[in-house]
């Protein structure tokens, strides 16, 4: 399961198809835009990857996010380029390279 915070509206369906298409489960969080942030916590919980667009969120998600990855061993990896592209390559290289406890920025 692949929660992916943040990111362009747009793009959303191209984060999705990306997980999809590797046999995942994708979950969505807008990173406290319009959402509201105490939905994050169970999103979080039910991840195994969470990939965070840092660009496209609030400080305060942000932080919420580094700080449950980091306590609860999930893998995390923080995205500047909210693209489509950087999306899939940072999946991609998580598949390839992470251990499943690190935290990466």
């Amino acid at each position: 399961c692949v929660l992916c915070v943040g990111g362009r509206s747009g793009a959303v369906g191209a984060y999705r198809e990306a997980v999809e298409r590797q046999g995942g489960r994708f979950l969505h969080h807008d990173g406290g835009l319009e959402e509201s942030l105490h939905r994050i916590d169970s999103a979080l919980a039910a991840a195994d990857l969470v990939i965070c667009q840092a660009g496209c969120i609030s400080h305060n998600a942000y932080w919420r996010v580094k700080d449950f990855c980091k306590r609860m061993g999930k893998q995390c990896v923080f995205v500047d380029n909210p693209s489509a592209t950087s999306f899939s390559r940072s999946l991609r290289g998580v598949q390839l390279t992470a251990a499943p406890t690190t935290v990466a920025e």
